[in-house]
């Protein structure tokens, strides 16, 4: 029985994926594989997940406490 690796329950598939082909290709060769698609889909999850951390919760939990 394979021990429970953390890495493979708490990481999606795809960027599993995407890790992998970084390893085996570079940097460079998953820039060029995966162009400025790769870049934006960055850019968006992390502008998705701030906005999320620090206007969300923060506005949520001020309204809660002034009501």
């Amino acid at each position: 029985m394979e021990a429970l690796r953390w890495d493979r329950v708490l990481v999606p598939r795809w960027l599993q994926a995407l890790r992998d082909e970084r390893r085996t290709l570079g940097w460079k060769g998953l820039l060029r594989k995966r162009g400025w698609s790769l870049v934006v889909a960055v850019i968006v999850f992390y502008l998705v997940r701030d906005l999320i951390l620090y206007v969300v919760i923060p506005a949520g939990l001020m309204a809660w406490l002034f009501r």
